[in-house]
């Protein structure tokens, strides 16, 4: 059975250096949320801060609370003090704390605030969670609406946060109602689950076909636990040839999945199968292989005579 397809525009999603940037908290309710918009999704209040801006402010609140209680005992000693000579000393001696005071805390700014951050995330972890399976609860109901991309944008956001495979499957899920293409802002690694689904393994075919360079060793690796599963698909011989495919643009795939690749080889487009045949003949560790052998078969069996694959390997003879 097949299914129309969707042709789409995907929203590109903007990738900040750590995970939590995109993390915000509302400061009337004091909960937290990855999606965009400026009203809180909770309480409707147009007073989101991202979370580093608020730990910041919390590094400056406190302090301004240290600069407080240097004063404080600054006028304490002011008001004790008997004598002019010691008020005066009081005053010099609290100023000059204060003004070191104030040296310092401009060079530790950064780590006070690094410091809030992890307070807030060990004292808030609950809230944080409550907040990102909020914003799931929105994308499945945008989706329920028929809204399909805006509900996996929002996906999508919310797995820079939270990684689980609950969300990763609900992406997938989401991605083969779409007809992807090679333009397109497309992730792969970050969908990849810990068990065997066929929604992973037909979308790792179809980003092969696609966009091969984006086949990496997580998605081969998994694609070789799983192949006995994949090989019960329907599509499954040809996204497994797909991933062949898309292992052979480096050779560093081939040396080291050479099992999976000989098994494979055969079912290569011409083009796929001479960039592999060329790989291995150029290189002279190669000669005697297991794999140069059996591409020598296949050239003989399907290529013979045809001048792309000349010269065939030297010293390699098939009865």
């Amino acid at each position: 059975m097949t299914t129309t397809k969707k042709s789409i525009q995907l929203p590109v999603l903007h990738r900040t250096r750590r995970v939590y940037d995109n993390l915000r908290i509302c400061r009337k309710c004091q909960n937290y949320t990855v999606l965009p918009g400026d009203a809180c999704p909770d309480c409707g209040k147009q007073a989101l801060v991202p979370v580093t801006q608020h730990a910041r402010l919390r590094a400056k609140r406190k302090m301004m609370n240290e600069i407080l209680f240097a004063l404080l005992l600054t006028i304490i000693a002011v008001v004790v003090s008997k004598e002019v000579t010691e008020i005066v000393i009081s005053v010099i001696t609290g100023a000059v704390c204060i003004a070191v005071l104030v040296l310092v805390q401009r060079r530790m700014i950064s780590k006070e605030t690094l410091r809030q951050l992890a307070r807030l995330f060990k004292t808030d972890s609950k809230t944080i969670y409550e907040g990102t399976v909020r914003d799931q609860s929105t994308a499945v109901t945008a989706v329920r609406s028929g809204e399909d991309v805006e509900g996996y944008h929002m996906l999508r956001q919310a797995a820079v946060f939270v990684h689980n495979d609950r969300l990763r499957l609900a992406q997938l899920s989401l991605l083969q109602n779409f007809r992807l293409r090679s333009d397109m802002d497309l992730d792969l690694d970050s969908l990849i689950v810990q068990d065997f689904d066929p929604l992973l393994a037909e979308y790792i075919g179809e980003i092969a076909k696609i966009k091969r360079e984006m086949v990496k060793d997580r998605a081969i690796r998994y694609v070789i636990a799983n192949e006995p599963q994949i090989l019960k698909l329907e599509n499954g011989m040809n996204i497994l040839v797909s991933v062949t495919s898309a292992a052979v643009r480096m050779k560093r795939y081939v040396t080291m999945y050479p099992g999976f690749v000989r098994r494979y080889a055969r079912f290569l487009p011409k083009d796929r199968f001479l960039r592999l045949y060329r790989m291995i003949t150029s290189d002279p560790a190669q000669k005697d292989s297991a794999m140069a052998i059996d591409l020598e078969t296949i050239r003989q069996e399907l290529y013979k005579g045809d001048s792309d694959f000349e010269p065939a390997i030297p010293g390699i003879g098939i009865s």
